[in-house]
Parts: structure tokens; sequence; C-alpha cells
């Protein structure tokens, strides 16, 4: 026999009884960034993720800056969300990708900022949705391009017991995994065309 699920009305608005709303900083932290100047900067060392690292969700090496080894810096873990907190983009502000094996104790920049907790796995797909979005821009002012971590601690957040934040991140991360397989035929699909397109008129086939 199935029940019916009720609903309250709270400052997030509507949400399943059983549900609470949190402050980002009472089931987490937020860890400073690492501020360097240009004679740590070395050819290699200590990897520094920055703003750029930080594409469609997710950790990328394209553009890397490393810092001498010996400097003293808060590492990355595994399931750590890096956010952009900092940037002369105010459109960049907020965006956000999930700390995986390979992006694990490295260092990251002073326009950057970690959250930990426990509950990271679901509240990362919170950092990608369009309530964090707007409550981010919403705390950005008028010219201010930046959220601070007194601001970031404040932020409030549906959270459904723990049974239930475990059902929503599978779920929500098989449709990442899909989206994803998704996109690399597409794209081996547009490598295809672009080589087919090539052969034809050039009259090799």
């Amino acid at each position: 026999m199935s029940t019916k699920t009720t609903y309250k009305q709270t400052e997030v608005g509507l949400i399943p009884e059983d549900w609470e709303v949190k402050k980002l900083g009472e089931l987490g932290k937020i860890i400073n960034g690492l501020t360097y100047s240009p004679e740590n900067i070395k050819e290699n060392g200590t990897l520094v993720l920055r703003s750029s690292n930080v594409q469609n969700d997710k950790i990328v090496y394209d553009d890397n800056v490393f810092v001498e080894e010996n400097i003293s810096f808060n590492p990355t873990k595994k399931d750590d969300v890096l956010i952009c907190v900092r940037n002369g983009s105010r459109s960049l502000i907020g965006k956000t990708a999930l700390i995986d094996e390979q992006a694990s104790n490295v260092a990251f920049g002073a326009f950057m900022a970690i959250y930990r907790s426990n509950s990271n796995n679901y509240i990362y797909n919170y950092f990608k949705s369009n309530y964090f979005f707007k409550e981010v821009h919403k705390n950005l002012g008028a010219t201010i391009n930046s959220i601070n971590n007194n601001d970031l601690k404040k932020f409030k957040i549906p959270l459904p017991p723990l049974p239930e934040q475990k059902k929503i991140a599978d779920c929500l991360s098989t449709w990442d995994s899909a989206i994803e397989k998704q996109s690399q035929l597409i794209n081996a699909l547009t490598d295809r065309k672009k080589a087919l397109m090539q052969q034809l008129l050039t009259g090799k086939k």
C-alpha cells in the first residue's frame, strides 16, 4: 500500500514533510585556496586548480599552473566540491566541479574554494542547480564579482533523509553518465562527418 507524500512550506519552498532545510555551513566547511606569487610558479611542481580547470562541471587539464613543491597549501580530497568564488567574469562565479581521484591532493587558487562534507555526492547536485546560481547572483550585488565564505555558509538547501539522498544522487549520476556517453558519441560522429566531407569535397570518395 503506497502512502501519499505530504509537504510543508519552508523558506526554500514546498518540500516533503520528512525533509529538512539546512545551511551549507551546518553540513560542511568551506576551505580557502592558495595565494601565490609569480615567483612561486614553476614548470613542474604542485598543480594549482583554477577557474580554467573547471569546464562543464568537470576538472580539465588544458591550462595548468604549477607552484614549487615546498609551498604550504590545503590539499583537495576526493568528493570535495571545487567552487569558483571570485573572477573577473561574473558569469563564472559559482561554477563547480567534483574532485575525483586524479584531482585529489593538489592545491587550488585563491579565487577558488572547496566545500567539504559527508554528503557531497548529494549536495554537489545542488551546486549545479538553478537554486544555487540564483543565490550566488543575489549575493554578488551590483559591482562585486565574488561570494565570501560567510555568505556561502548561509545558503540553504532542502535535505532529504540519508537513504533518499543516496537514491537521488545515484539517479542523477546515471543521467550524467548517459549524457557523457551521448556527448562522446556526438563528438565521434562529428569527427567522422568532417573526415567524410574532406573525402567527398576533394573527390577522394
